[in-house]
């Protein structure tokens, strides 16, 4: 069984492109038992943590506060499920956001928080359980200018959520 806390470093998009994506889910056809993300929970993962708290979590605070982010221009275009039956937005291939997340992973090992950060695939997971779903064809694109990212304590049981903890503005 999953932990039922996690620390998730992530970018939320406003509530004009949630409303995109949400719109775009809507245009799918979505088999019996699959599960739809909340909308307010609606992220772009950079990195997940084990959870930490007093010393430990400030110290990944202090941490984060230290790596400046840029301001991403991102093109989400193009959607489609996984082999994983995970079903996923996800943006142009963008070096910008490459590079932050670089920076960042960098900054979380060289802190002794994470010691392997390879295989990342940005992306908004949509749905989940998730097999045989039918994506309505191209996505429209959706422009995103992320301006802070977050980092979150993720409830993982009843009742799901994401407890917002600190976000680092854009430089």
């Amino acid at each position: 069984m999953a932990a039922p806390r996690q620390l998730l470093i992530g970018l939320f998009p406003t509530a004009k492109v949630r409303a995109e994506i949400v719109a775009h889910r809507k245009d799918w056809w979505w088999p019996r038992g699959s599960t739809l993300s909340a909308a307010e929970r609606l992220h772009l993962t950079l990195c997940c943590l084990a959870d930490h708290q007093g010393e430990a979590e400030q110290r990944l605070r202090d941490t984060l506060a230290r790596v400046p982010m840029p301001l991403l221009e991102l093109r989400l275009d193009s959607s489609g499920t996984w082999p994983n039956d995970i079903s996923v937005v996800r943006p142009a291939a963008h070096d910008g956001l490459r590079e932050f997340h670089d920076s960042l992973t960098g900054a979380l090992r060289q802190a002794g928080f994470i010691s392997y950060a390879g295989g990342w695939t940005p992306h908004v997971t949509i749905a989940r359980k998730s097999e045989h779903a039918a994506c309505p064809g191209k996505l429209p694109p959706i422009h995103w200018t992320a301006r802070e990212f977050r980092l979150v304590r993720s409830h993982r049981t009843p009742p799901f959520r994401h407890e917002l903890l600190d976000a680092y503005p854009a430089c």
